[in-house]
């Protein structure tokens, strides 16, 4: 198959800072007035690693059946992954760095391991 871009980690950073930025929206009706760019560039760099887990995950697949397993696993864990970012960080930018790549890296794992599963099996 042919493998997927790295580019595409890109996304996941953007959408990582969307979400971010609407789920503070959503809960108290503004956008965060106090907020720096740094915090939006730590959300978007945390999920630019999410997204080159998620692209070295999908490269190791050899089936479509195998990268729609990880990435359904990979979205499954995304509202954990960002509550871990939002809980991360209170212990700084290593905590929003680091957190959420936990949820997102254990579950494209095992995304990874059904998906050879089921291209064995199918």
């Amino acid at each position: 198959m042919k493998k997927v871009s790295m580019l595409w980690s890109l996304l996941v950073g953007l959408v990582s800072v969307l979400w971010q930025t609407f789920s503070y929206y959503f809960r108290f009706g503004k956008f965060n007035p106090y907020s720096l760019w740094t915090d939006y560039l730590w959300f978007f760099i945390a999920g630019v690693l999410g997204g080159v887990i998620l692209v070295l995950f999908l490269n190791r697949q050899t089936t479509s059946k195998g990268r729609w397993s990880v990435l359904g696993a990979f979205i499954l864990a995304t509202p954990v992954a960002m509550i871990f970012m939002v809980g991360g960080g209170l212990l700084g930018f290593i905590g929003i760095l680091i957190f959420p790549q936990i949820p997102w890296t254990i579950t494209s794992w095992l995304g990874s391991w059904l998906g050879k599963f089921l291209s064995q099996n199918g």
